[in-house]
């Protein structure tokens, strides 16, 4: 499961880790200087660490007035040997043109059949050209490269690709699209206003069904004030919002667990479900208010999704897990 906060959340890992093969100036050429070094180093990591999972090799290139980016990724493509680091000759290269405004993100014949040209336009316009427009172009390239992930996840799981998230009509082993880049967002709110409800499983259900409506409204009433004030400096993606939903589709959640104040309150997934994190919620004004601070404060994810606690980071959560164990890491383990 990748969360709206999931980009963040993993960027504590990569901190504390170093890219584990391919040269870090090989998978991210930034010749238009978009990028300060602590993100190209970012970036590299992560895209070191997708090619040690699941052997694509992921190159990045900036590049000021390319003419026809079509062509140019193409042939930038084939003189980096993108797909070379891999075993299987799996290759992707995003190429960003500030000058032109575009961005393509060029596909190797091995990974066409895993990512279409319908999956490629997608994540372009509902991943990374809603960072692009808030002027994150570092988050925009991670932001997608989530999406890149649960991809490779689903193709080998053999988790049925065709239906995941697509955008029809385009063509092409790649998609190109403008790249709108500081332009500003565009409102993914809605006029419909979304409210707590009296049971933790009521508000959760409205939550998701404001994700499927892609309603992004950071001030929603089914939001603790912390969490309406975290998400107003968020960029709160399409495609973010979809993948939430497609992520908990699988999950069986259990029956919340409320704290003997009846303020808090935690609905939490079997151990098993590793890819389902918790739920968590604040009794606001008499109603159930999700609060996603704590995804920020006390929930990562390690490289394969699966959830874990921060160690050491106190929340007042806690008695909904004494029933489980949590091993060095953090993450839980079934009392023996």
């Amino acid at each position: 499961m990748r969360s709206i906060s999931q980009l963040l959340l993993f960027v504590a890992l990569l901190a504390a880790c170093t890219s584990p093969a391919t040269d870090d100036a090989e998978l991210v050429i930034d010749t238009a200087n978009m990028l300060d070094a602590e993100q190209r180093q970012r970036i590299a990591t992560f895209h070191g660490f997708l090619l040690l999972d699941y052997d694509i090799d992921y190159r990045v290139v900036t590049a000021a007035d390319t003419g026809d980016i079509d062509s140019y990724a193409a042939s930038r493509f084939a003189a980096l040997e993108a797909g070379g680091a891999s075993d299987n000759g799996h290759g992707l290269l995003l190429v960003i043109d500030p000058v032109q405004d575009r961005v393509r993100l060029e596909v190797g014949y091995a990974l066409e059949g895993t990512f279409p040209d319908a999956f490629v336009a997608y994540v372009e316009q509902r991943q990374m050209v809603p960072f692009f427009a808030a002027g994150r172009v570092a988050d925009g390239i991670l932001a997608t490269t989530e999406l890149i992930v649960n991809r490779a996840d689903a193709a080998v799981s053999n988790a049925g690709l065709e239906s995941e998230i697509r955008l029809d009509g385009s063509g092409g082993a790649g998609a190109s699209t403008s790249a709108r880049l500081g332009a500003g967002t565009e409102s993914s709110y809605s006029d419909a206003e979304v409210s707590a409800a009296t049971s933790p499983a009521a508000t959760l259900a409205r939550y998701f069904s404001a994700l499927r409506e892609r309603n992004g409204n950071p001030s929603l009433g089914i939001y603790t004030p912390a969490t309406q004030r975290m998400l107003e400096n968020w960029v709160t993606t399409p495609a973010q919002m979809d993948n939430v939903v497609r992520s908990y589709r699988g999950c069986h959640a259990e029956t919340a667990k409320i704290h003997s104040s009846g303020r808090y309150a935690v609905i939490r997934y079997p151990i098993a479900e590793r890819q389902c994190s918790p739920w968590f919620f604040e009794k606001v004004n008499g109603v159930w208010a999700l609060d996603l601070t704590m995804l920020q404060r006390a929930i990562r994810f390690g490289r394969d999704n699966s959830w874990h606690f921060e160690r050491g980071v106190e929340h007042p959560y806690v008695f909904a897990f004494t029933d489980w164990r949590l091993d060095s890491i953090g993450y839980p383990q079934a009392r023996r």
